[in-house]
């Protein structure tokens, strides 16, 4: 097999590790290089890639399990770091998205992915987007290395509880190896923090409808990771079936839960709310009929309307229609003069018919 051909397999088998919350999965004609929207509906290419897709987990989700039969493929750390560079090179990409199976031990898998990136950083001079999966388990020495060369790096957790990977993947174990993993990670980050401006963030992804859980369990295990270890970023994909797996059968999950669990993170990394705060129905779930944050202010009539000229910053968030660049700019406008009518919003451009039942002037 040559290195297109293994990249025509690696590249597209890549679509399964998350990078942004408008993440499809979807490949270009060309194998492995993928667009992938980012803030404000950019668009970033990268060669999104899987050093290996042999693994020797049995996941029952998964494409790559180690009983499913599929085709298979590795490069060789001086295969992928070429065929990336060839990629780059000829501009069609402006970073690399690194994953892997776990082929083995994981130290073994985050060596092929480390050797890749000496070669990239070493041998061709590359100092562009690096984004490296760790493999839960891995070793303080491969994690020291990884930090040095990757601009992200991520690990993914799956599912909220114990019992929740145990179900979706038996031989994983939350406690002792995705969250061990995350503390070392952040423990070496808070040291690097100390020597250096800049250091890698960090990302995970959930898999979500693939199992039971609940998304109160997943909203609780978000918060925990953006106040324990200082995510960057939580991820959340919607599960799809996938083919001669023990979940081949089970309905793919809805894009709208996918989306209001995107919205209940943004309330609670941005605006600062709590799990608690949340609507959820009887069950644990999220309603798909409306987003969270409307349903809150349904559920809060005491608080509005509210006192444009005095609310602080955190309360002006809580209003429809206002997000923080609009808290932002009715802070600065009234910063000059108090704001007395619904035209010294519009001339900032603020969405006035939206926010007109939860504010008053005086």
């Amino acid at each position: 097999m040559n290195l297109y051909e293994k990249i025509s397999i690696l590249g597209p088998n890549a679509q399964y590790d998350t990078c942004g919350p408008k993440d499809f999965g979807k490949t270009t004609d060309i194998p492995g290089v993928y667009h992938a929207k980012v803030a404000g509906n950019n668009v970033c290419r990268l060669f999104k890639v899987l050093q290996s897709n042999k693994c020797v987990k049995n996941c029952k989700y998964c494409a790559f399990r180690r009983d499913r039969s599929t085709p298979r493929a590795e490069a060789s750390p001086l295969e992928m770091a070429k065929a990336f560079e060839s990629a780059f090179s000829r501009r069609l990409v402006d970073g690399l998205f690194l994953s892997s199976a776990i082929d083995g031990h994981p130290d073994t898998t985050m060596t092929k992915l480390l050797d890749t990136a000496h070669i990239l950083r070493e041998k061709f001079k590359y100092k562009g987007y690096l984004h490296l999966k760790i493999m839960p388990g891995a070793a303080s020495n491969c994690i020291d290395e990884t930090l040095k060369l990757a601009n992200r790096v991520s690990v993914n957790i799956e599912a909220p509880t114990e019992k929740d990977l145990h179900f979706l993947s038996p031989e994983k174990h939350l406690e002792n190896d995705i969250l061990t993993t995350f503390s070392l990670i952040h423990q070496k980050i808070q040291l690097l923090k100390t020597t250096q401006n800049r250091v890698p963030s960090i990302t995970t992804q959930f898999i979500v409808g693939a199992g039971e859980e609940r998304d109160k369990d997943i909203i609780k295990s978000t918060k925990l990771l953006y106040n324990k270890f200082e995510l960057q970023r939580v991820f959340y994909s919607a599960f799809r079936p996938v083919d001669q797996t023990p979940l081949e059968e089970k309905p793919s999950t809805s894009l709208t839960r996918e989306h209001r669990l995107y919205q209940s993170d943004f309330l609670m990394r941005i605006y600062k709310f709590s799990p608690d705060e949340i609507p959820l129905d009887n069950d644990g779930f999220l309603f798909e009929t409306d987003d969270p944050k409307t349903l809150w202010v349904q559920a809060h009539p005491e608080i509005f309307p509210m006192n444009i000229n005095t609310a602080r910053y955190f309360d002006l968030l809580k209003i429809p229609g206002i997000g923080p660049e609009t808290a932002k700019k009715i802070i600065a406008l009234r910063s000059i003069n108090k704001i007395q009518f619904y035209s010294d919003l519009l001339s900032q451009r603020i969405q006035v018919d939206k926010i007109m039942p939860y504010v008053y002037f005086r």
